[in-house]
C-alpha cells in the first residue's frame, strides 16, 4: 500500500531541497540523495501538504511484514506555523486509519519531536530508536587522525601504507566506476558468512547501489576509491546534508588489504578538504559490531532520533516498544 503517490525521482532534488535543506534536522535518512538511493527498497513515495513536505515509505523493521511509516514532516523553507502543522499531522492520522494501519512516524531528531508535541499536545508517545542514532565526526579529526585517541587507526593506517603504498592509487568515486564497484560488491559479500537479518541489509544495499552509482554525479555525490594493483580494491561515498555536513552512505573494502577500512575513510576525509566540517557516518542499524567500530572514530556527538505512535495504540506500542 503506498500513502502518497508522487515518487522520488532526479528531477525533484531541487523541490525538494527546499524542505530538506531547509530546516536543521541533522538526519543522515532525510538527505535527498539517501531518500533517493533507497527510494526504489523502501517505496518511497511523497506529497506536499499545504507547504509541509510529507513522504512514506515501508519497512520490515522488526523483521516482519512490511508496514508503512512516515518520515518527519518538514515546513517549506524551515518556516513552521504550529496550527497548519497541526491540519497536516491530522490529514496524515487520518490516512493512516483508513487503511486500517497503526500511525508510524520514524527518524525523529530532537528539535522536531517538540515541535510535533507543541501542534498536537497529548497526541503522541515516543519510543526511543537507539539503532537510527546518526555518529556525527569532525571531518578534520578523521583526515588528520591526531593524538592518542586515534592512535590504533594511525597505526592501521601506516601499515597499510607501509605494505600497499606503492601499489595503492586513490581516484575520484564516480559513474565511470560503477560495474568494478558492483563486482567488488559481489565479491565481498558472496565472502561473507553473516545472520539472516545482514544478508537482507547486504542485498538491499546491493540494489540501492546498482540503481545509484549510475547517476554519481547527478544525486550529488562524491568520494574515493582505492586501486590496489590496478584493480577496485575499495570505495566510500556520500552527498551533503545542509551548509556544514556530508553523510557519508556507502563504504566498501576488500578486508583481504590490512588496514583498508583506515585508509579509505581517511582519504575520505581528506578529499573533503574544508568544504565541510563534520561527517555524518549513519546509524548502526543495532549491530554490535558496527556499533563498537563507529564508537572508535571517537564521534563528536550522536544525533538522536525517535519514533512517533498515537498515545493509546497498545499494538503499536506492543510492536515498536515503550515510550520515554
Amino acid at each position: 500500500m503506498e500513502i502518497f503517490k508522487n515518487e522520488i525521482k532526479l528531477s525533484d532534488r531541487e523541490k525538494l531541497e527546499e524542505f530538506i535543506g531547509g530546516f536543521p534536522h541533522e538526519t543522515s535518512g532525510m538527505s535527498f540523495s539517501s531518500i533517493y538511493m533507497w527510494s526504489r527498497e523502501y517505496t518511497y513515495r511523497y506529497e506536499i501538504i499545504d507547504d509541509f513536505l510529507c513522504m512514506a515509505g515501508l519497512g520490515n523493521f522488526k523483521g516482519e511484514e512490511e508496514e508503512p511509516f512516515l518520515f518527519p514532516v518538514l515546513p517549506r523553507g524551515g518556516k513552521c506555523d504550529k496550527d497548519r502543522l497541526a491540519a497536516v499531522l491530522e490529514n496524515l492520522i487520518g490516512r493512516f486509519r483508513k487503511e486500517g494501519k497503526p500511525f508510524v512516524m520514524r527518524l525523529i531528531p530532537a528539535k522536531l519531536r517538540e515541535i510535533y508535541e507543541a501542534a498536537l499536545p497529548e497526541r503522541f508517545i515516543f519510543i526511543d530508536d537507539r539503532s537510527n542514532y546518526d555518529y556525527l565526526y569532525r571531518v578534520s579529526d578523521l583526515a588528520e587522525l591526531k593524538g592518542k585517541a586515534f592512535h590504533g587507526k594511525k597505526n592501521h593506517l601506516n601499515r597499510f601504507n607501509c605494505e600497499y603504498g606503492s601499489s595503492c592509487e586513490v581516484v575520484p568515486m564516480s559513474s565511470a566506476l560503477t560495474e568494478e564497484a558492483l563486482d567488488l560488491v559481489k565479491r565481498i559479500n558472496d565472502g561473507k558468512e553473516v545472520s539472516r537479518c545482514e544478508r537482507i541489509l547486504l542485498e538491499g544495499e546491493s540494489l540501492m547501489l546498482e540503481k545509484a552509482l549510475p547517476d554519481f554525479e547527478k544525486i550529488g555525490l562524491e568520494g574515493v576509491a582505492l586501486r590496489i594493483g590496478g584493480k577496485l580494491q575499495g570505495f566510500a561515498f556520500g552527498g551533503p546534508l545542509g551548509k556544514d555536513t556530508i553523510v557519508e552512505h556507502v563504504e566498501k573494502a576488500n578486508i583481504a588489504y590490512n588496514g583498508i577500512y583506515q585508509k579509505l575513510n581517511n582519504e575520505f576525509c581528506r578529499s573533503l578538504g574544508d568544504r565541510y566540517e563534520f561527517v555524518n557516518r549513519e546509524e548502526d542499524m543495532g549491530l554490535e559490531g558496527l556499533r563498537k567500530s563507529k564508537n572508535s572514530y571517537r564521534p563528536v556527538r550522536l544525533i538522536e532520533k525517535c519514533i512517533a505512535l498515537l498515545d493509546g495504540d497498545e499494538e503499536a506500542m506492543e510492536r515498536y516498544g515503550k515510550p520515554y
